[in-house]
């Protein structure tokens, strides 16, 4: 038996990345799927690198079904809220409701100085990274709450959150309101029983951390080193570590754990 058997997961940004390795997993235990990303539903223009496209997408699917569970593609932007509803009422709908959600779409960008920050790279992150965060949340939870007492809700964010950069205050900005829209929303759904967390993981090597080297002025190996050496625990962080953090929020097994940020960042925070 699985830990998540019967139950289904609404998950964004899962055709690639960390998203698509918390898919594989939560499948793994026994969980059906809605995956949801971007791909031929529109384009990150600011700033202009490589998103998830129609094929990460199949492809995530493809890999959840060889496990023997369902799997229910959307290409939404997480802009789009509509888009977002349409997703989480057809999986309710198809699946049987929805038990878990995982907000895990997101965009990354180059390094700059606030004076040098594009408006339109600011509003592109604060309309990704936190709005569609919100609009998932948004679209999702009346579902969630249908199903009564059990549901989770983990929402991804950053170290960034907790430590804040510099040179990257849009992302640190929209990290920020994540982290306390999970602590609001833990407070709405707390007389239900439907707990709320927020996950932030170190750097990850990921496509969107190779869209910083290609949006920055470093080398992978350069950026990966600079990432190593902010940690106490000096060795590369992957996505089986973030994966571990969510499937455990997600569980029964943290039953009584809402309103928390779990971080998963080697010790960056406290160094």
């Amino acid at each position: 038996m699985g830990r998540f058997d019967g139950k289904v997961a609404f998950i964004t940004g899962a055709g690639r990345g960390q998203g698509r390795n918390h898919a594989l997993a939560l499948a793994g235990e026994g969980a059906d799927l809605a995956l949801v990303d971007l791909g031929s539903a529109g384009r990150v223009e600011f700033p202009a690198y490589r998103t998830s496209t129609s094929d990460d997408l199949a492809e995530t699917k493809a890999m959840v079904e060889e496990l023997g569970r369902r799997a229910l593609t959307y290409e939404v932007d997480v802009r789009d809220f509509a888009g977002l509803k349409d997703a989480a009422d057809e999986t309710a709908a198809t699946l049987g409701g929805i038990d878990y959600v995982v907000a895990n779409a997101g965009i990354s960008d180059g390094f700059f100085p606030i004076w040098d920050l594009p408006v339109e790279n600011w509003q592109g992150m604060i309309d990704i990274n936190l709005s569609g965060v919100f609009y998932t949340c948004k679209a999702t939870v009346p579902h969630v709450r249908a199903r009564g007492e059990g549901g989770s809700i983990v929402l991804v964010g950053s170290v960034a959150a907790i430590r804040g950069y510099g040179w990257m205050t849009h992302y640190t900005a929209a990290k920020f309101g994540v982290r306390g829209l999970a602590v609001a929303l833990a407070k709405e759904l707390a007389p239900e029983y439907i707990r709320v967390n927020s996950v932030h993981p170190g750097a990850i090597q990921t496509d969107m951390t190779e869209a910083m080297v290609y949006l920055g002025d470093k080398t992978m190996d350069e950026l990966l080193q600079q990432f190593r050496d902010q940690q106490l625990l000096g060795r590369n962080i992957e996505k089986r570590d973030s994966t571990a953090a969510v499937l455990w929020l997600l569980s029964d097994e943290s039953r009584f754990m809402t309103a928390q940020e779990f971080i998963v960042d080697g010790g960056e925070s406290k160094k």
